[in-house]
């Protein structure tokens, strides 16, 4: 579903070339290659921080493990998720991500991690995920 949203396309498209048809492949080629960039939505293309966009492939790929022992969690997901947010905007303004988001540590992330097995958490008090709560949308 990240690699859907990143590159704009299905999982599976069988009108695209054989190394394309599978999304979840191919990104992880372009991953490994280091330019994940390449096969970015042309509608977000220069929109991505270099940073954020690493992260965000890092856990596409953590995601697609082949065995769900090495799947991170949910709430982990969750927390690289508002993580490579947090470094898109703080490389598009600082003080703005600052104001805009909850700051997240290695500290916030335990808890987060701990508090999520029990239904809830500090994520639902972030400015970035209380967006998620609100019906109307953004």
């Amino acid at each position: 579903v990240l690699f859907e949203v990143l590159c704009g396309r299905p999982a599976v498209d069988p009108q695209l070339t054989r190394e394309q048809v599978n999304l979840a492949e191919w990104a992880i080629e372009w991953l490994q290659k280091g330019m994940l960039d390449h096969i970015v939505d042309p509608n977000l293309v220069g929109d991505i921080k270099p940073r954020s966009l690493k992260k965000f492939g890092e856990t596409a790929e953590k995601c697609l493990a082949e065995y769900g022992v090495d799947r991170p969690t949910m709430g982990d997901v969750l927390w690289n998720l508002e993580y490579a947010l947090q470094l898109q905007e703080s490389a598009s303004s600082a003080s703005e991500a600052v104001n805009e988001t909850t700051t997240i540590s290695p500290e916030n992330s335990r808890r987060l991690e701990r508090n999520y097995d029990n239904d809830y958490s500090d994520i639902s008090t972030s400015r970035v995920f209380s967006q998620l709560m609100n019906n109307e949308g953004r």
